[in-house]
């Protein structure tokens, strides 16, 4: 397993959420509960004045050069929380304002389209609101933020149903790879469920784990990787659905996000995140290059 340092300004306070711009900068909220800014291309940039500071917003770069940003405030959740961004000199002007649900899970951008997944008893426990749209288990929403469809929609004309996605990862710009808590194929409950979805062909390939409820999941050349499933917490475990082997790859702390290319991000504190590469033998060289790109020299000891 391999760990790389992702070194990055923290221009105030505490770094909120992050993600990468497509040439594989940082792109981050940061601040407090009192005041939050988006860092963006090393700029700092005002969020909307509508914003709440919440204590877990979503800062996704999308593939067209443009930024979404969401508000988890609960207040938010009621109505309109979601901005699409484009930098404009020294602002960040709002191209869309629209309404992604209370409580969102994870959000993914792809081509053309924005998934979102939900899950809904963790939303209610938090006191979130339980909308029609997060029974969808994943939304899928275009760049004007008008909702396109939702996963269980579009399954159920193949007899798939879940419930309460806990993590969901993008694959490449028009797959996805989400691990609800529950699934069933024609009425049948499937152990340990992970799903594929192909959002192209609108169609979903079903796998059962070797264990429950991952933290986070990730894939490469129809690797699995699990992130601190169930009973083997801040452990990562490799698997191949086809030969049905699994592999123990190693532990870390964290809290992990899976990241397309096999690897995972994994924050360490309110300032600290990493990636993490799993050394699954197929894939482990080559995804680790993609990262070395980007990334500064493995932490020692790791």
């Amino acid at each position: 397993m391999k760990v790389f340092e992702f070194p990055f300004g923290i221009e105030i306070g505490t770094v909120a959420d992050l993600d990468f711009t497509p040439s594989g900068s940082p792109i981050s909220i940061q601040g407090t509960v009192n005041h939050q800014v988006l860092i963006w291309n090393q700029s700092r940039f005002a969020l909307p004045p509508e914003w709440s500071n919440p204590d877990f917003p979503f800062v996704r770069a999308l593939p067209d050069g443009r930024a979404l940003v969401v508000d988890t405030g609960f207040e938010a959740g009621k109505g309109k929380n979601a901005w699409i961004l484009r930098q404009n000199g020294t602002q960040a002007a709002v191209d869309v304002y629209f309404e992604i649900g209370a409580a969102p899970v994870e959000i993914v951008p792809l081509w053309g389209m924005i998934a979102v997944a939900f899950h809904p008893i963790s939303a209610k426990a938090h006191g979130h609101p339980v909308l029609p749209i997060q029974k969808t288990g994943v939304a899928f929403f275009d760049l004007q933020g008008r909702l396109m469809m939702g996963f269980n929609q579009e399954a159920s004309k193949l007899g798939v149903a879940c419930e309460n996605v806990r993590c969901l990862t993008p694959l490449s710009r028009s797959q996805l790879l989400f691990a609800p808590e529950k699934l069933t194929v024609h009425g049948k409950e499937i152990e340990n469920p992970l799903v594929l979805f192909d959002c192209a062909l609108r169609r979903p390939t079903v796998y059962s784990a070797p264990y429950p409820r991952p933290e986070a999941v990730s894939m490469e050349h129809g690797i699995i990787h699990l992130a601190s499933p169930e009973g083997w917490e801040d452990q990562i475990i490799t698997f191949d659905p086809e030969k049905k082997i699994s592999q123990h790859r190693g532990e870390f702390l964290g809290i992990f996000r899976g990241l397309e290319g096999g690897a995972f991000l994994s924050q360490l504190s309110n300032s600290d995140y990493v990636v993490v590469v799993p050394e699954a033998p197929e894939v482990s060289k080559e995804t680790a290059r993609v990262f070395e790109t980007r990334l500064p020299e493995p932490v020692p000891g790791h």
